[in-house]
């Protein structure tokens, strides 16, 4: 049997979809603007609104407890909030992660990245 490896440089894609990968294209963009559409005109309403923003209230909370990733003796955290919705990828060492306030130190802060790009 015989794997399909595409889409190589030799052999490129035949996706049909592939013209929503220019995130920006107007085709794209307009695709996206009617599945939007149709997704909130059949699960849309109040009972939607009530639940995303409860839901927004509890992710955005300051005082939610931050996951972490071990790696090279770093403890990795991404935060997100109301004032960093793309996130924060943050690091601090176990002794400061042990302590009430952690200090945390910013390896890249998405949201900065995305608007400068």
């Amino acid at each position: 049997m015989r794997v399909d490896d595409r889409p190589t440089l030799a052999a490129p894609d035949d996706d049909p979809y592939l013209w929503l990968e220019e995130i920006e294209g107007q085709r794209a963009l307009d695709f996206v603007e009617r599945q939007n559409r149709m997704t909130l005109e059949k699960f849309g309403g109040a009972g939607f609104a009530a639940d995303r923003d409860t839901l927004a209230a509890i992710y955005d909370r300051p005082d939610n407890i931050p996951y972490v990733t071990r790696l090279s003796g770093w403890l990795y955290n991404l935060w997100k909030d109301a004032n960093n919705p793309r996130g924060l990828w943050r690091r601090t060492t176990l002794e400061e992660f042990r302590k009430s306030d952690p200090r945390w130190d910013i390896v890249l802060d998405i949201d900065r990245l995305a608007a400068d790009e």
